[in-house]
């Protein structure tokens, strides 16, 4: 599988609906939505009763809400019913036992759950956590800011988690988020990932092309 998750990070809300819906009709079934608390990162961005909006409002389509946020029980609570997908990050568990909290919370609601590294995070940190994900998050920029510069290293992690996920017999998506744009997205899928994020390149240039020629 090779596909993109648009984030809609930097797109006006008030064209907010308008252009998730011609991704969709572009062939888009994946797009990003990104939570921030201003604690976790230093910034804020899509609130609740936008994605719940969003939900409402546009065509059907896999919803992959990214939380960078501290208080993970709560807004577990406001968007498990919101999202098809829920994306905390390791960073944000104050221990182990915490996070298998979650995990049974998620079993009984039937949610999805991925888990998200920094890039200062290694991926072997990893290892306790794989065999109760559906997604993996590779960060590729420090969370909370959108336009940063990709770090390279990041596509070693990919291969690094790649081989983590095999040898754990795990089928868990691996996303990368942050600075993919078209001269280094197909570096991404080779390393490994399934599901790019793409954010302010593809808000630059919005067009059916874009989205084809990053998937060609």
């Amino acid at each position: 599988m090779r596909k993109i998750s648009p984030s809609v990070l930097d797109v006006k809300r008030d064209n907010l609906i308008e252009y998730i819906n011609n991704l969709i009709n572009w062939g888009v079934t994946n797009v990003h939505y990104d939570i921030m608390d201003n604690i976790f990162v230093p910034n804020v961005a899509l609130q609740f009763k936008e994605v719940k909006k969003v939900k409402e409002l546009c065509k059907k389509h896999t919803m992959d809400i990214h939380l960078m946020v501290k208080d993970v029980f709560g807004y577990y609570e406001m968007y498990k019913n919101v999202g098809d997908i829920l994306t905390f990050h390791l960073e944000s568990f104050n221990s182990y036992q915490e996070f298998l909290e979650l995990v049974a919370l998620a079993k009984k609601d039937n949610v999805k759950l991925g888990l998200s590294i920094n890039p200062d995070t290694k991926v072997e940190q990893l290892i306790p956590y794989i065999e109760h994900l559906s997604l993996v998050l590779i960060m590729s920029v420090y969370p909370g800011l959108g336009g940063q510069k990709f770090i390279d290293n990041s596509l070693n992690k990919v291969k690094e988690l790649k081989e983590l996920l095999i040898k754990s017999n795990s089928s868990a998506i691996i996303q990368i988020d942050g600075g993919v744009k078209d001269f280094n997205i197909k570096d991404c899928f080779d390393s490994g990932v399934n599901l790019a994020v793409v954010g302010s390149y593809l808000v630059n240039n919005f067009s059916k092309e874009t989205v084809d020629k990053l998937l060609k």
